[in-house]
């Protein structure tokens, strides 16, 4: 029986790992181990874990009445030479049901399954579904699954594979993302290739409408998507940072300073917040 518990013990605080009151498990994508200030606490921090790998791929804080995250923090790793890999089906995070659920994303009947072997109470679908996106609400709706850590900000294989989630994407008007946002995106990555190191946060700031299935509000349809980086040199100091925001209903981004973001943001959102320390200067 002591043995039992041991292990019982032992799986709970490995699943903290995953969802947890912070990111101390994945503070190494955000520029000096400082994750973003201003943003509610009552938010979910996910370090992003992809199959049966031991460290974290990605950050992302979620939030989960409105089934996204508000922004994902990652490090632009792809190189020119690199390729990318086919689209992956995505995937859910099953501590937002349970933390003593698997610490790695997981299709939906591979968390379904997880759900019934701990014996929870209920549906699994509809546990599910009551702290998370499915993938089934996008269909038909007008809204691409935006990516906020991109897949091809990274080369192909896992670190590209552990951006399916629904948990690292928002509902974004297709244009935009197919157009001036992907744009912006390949700008970036260009930018990427005279830096010693690059940290990006990109995020979304809530909106007044929703995506609904059968009369239920299911995912909420952002107002805006904004970008920051902070591009460091070989010798880790910063030398050079810049952000991107663009209105969630056309297909233009406007280009200006971290500063001139974090300003729009708080008129956008009614808070102040800091997405680098020292605003990477």
């Amino acid at each position: 029986m002591v043995s039992r518990l041991l292990v019982v013990l032992a799986l709970a605080h490995a699943a903290l790992a995953r969802v947890s009151p912070n990111f101390s498990n994945c503070l190494g994508y955000f520029y000096a181990s400082t994750p973003p200030v201003g943003f509610s606490t009552s938010l979910t921090p996910i370090c992003q874990m992809y199959e049966n790998n031991n460290n974290p791929f990605f950050a992302s804080l979620y939030h989960k009445s409105n089934r996204y995250a508000l922004y994902s923090a990652y490090i632009l790793d792809r190189k020119p030479t690199d390729t990318t890999g086919a689209s992956q089906t995505f995937r859910l995070e099953p501590q937002l049901v349970d933390t003593r659920l698997p610490q790695q994303m997981l299709l939906q009947p591979d968390t379904e399954t997880s759900i019934r072997n701990i014996g929870l109470a209920g549906t699994p679908a509809d546990l599910i579904k009551q702290t998370q996106a499915i993938n089934s609400d996008y269909t038909g709706s007008s809204y691409h699954k935006g990516h906020l850590n991109p897949n091809a900000d990274h080369p192909s294989g896992p670190n590209q594979q552990a951006t399916y989630t629904l948990t690292n994407v928002a509902p974004m008007f297709g244009n935009l993302n197919s157009g001036a946002w992907q744009n912006n995106e390949k700008r970036v990555r260009d930018i990427a290739t005279s830096c010693g190191k690059m940290y990006v946060i990109t995020g979304v700031v809530p909106g007044n409408n929703w995506i609904s299935v059968n009369g239920v509000q299911r995912v909420n349809i952002p107002s805006h998507i904004w970008s920051a980086y902070c591009c460091l040199d070989n010798n880790s100091k910063p030398m050079r940072a810049e952000a991107a925001l663009a209105a969630n209903n056309a297909n233009s981004v406007q280009v200006l300073s971290v500063t001139s973001l974090q300003s729009q943001l708080k008129s956008l959102m009614g808070s102040t917040v800091t997405l680098f320390k020292n605003n990477c200067i």
